[in-house]
């Protein structure tokens, strides 16, 4: 063999051997933050839920019972009418116990503060977006944490 093949090899297995430094943490202050828009993180931990309002959902007996695909409860600040926060339930059986908090924002960062009104939508298709049909029930002025708030599916949209 050539001595020069053999320095070549010699040098490949010396390589070998040497391992690359790991890349710095990043610092303790900015550990687990994500840059602001940034989509959840699977394993993140979940937003602080802070006061919440907590009750049930029952259905209008004049409408003979309620059936759909996924059940929206939307909390919209009383002056502004601006959605807070939305929570949905997928094949919902009634009367339904909920509870709705800060963890539910639909924007990080927005304040779960009262008064509140509270309104829950039985969606027939199960679409965010309200349709013909669907049933609706709202509850007014109602302050986070406030436990045993009732609404009623009472209202058929047209």
């Amino acid at each position: 063999m050539r001595p020069g093949v053999l320095l070549c090899l010699a040098l490949a297995f010396a390589a070998c051997g040497r391992e690359e430094a790991a890349p710095p943490s990043p610092p303790a202050a900015t550990a687990g933050v994500l840059p602001p828009g940034h989509p959840p993180v699977a394993g993140a931990a979940p937003a602080a839920a802070g006061p919440a309002i907590s009750g049930s959902v029952s259905c209008a007996p004049a409408l003979g019972g309620c059936s759909g695909a996924a059940l929206y409860i939307i909390a919209r600040s009383a002056g502004s009418q601006q959605i807070v926060a939305v929570r949905k339930q997928e094949a919902p059986r009634f009367p339904l116990r909920f509870s709705i908090s800060g963890a539910d924002a639909m924007t990080e960062g927005t304040a779960f503060e009262g008064p509140l009104d509270l309104t829950a939508r039985l969606s027939l298709a199960g679409d965010a977006i309200p349709a013909k049909g669907d049933v609706e029930g709202t509850v007014r002025g109602v302050m986070p944490r406030a436990n045993e708030v009732a609404i009623l599916l009472d209202t058929v949209r047209p």
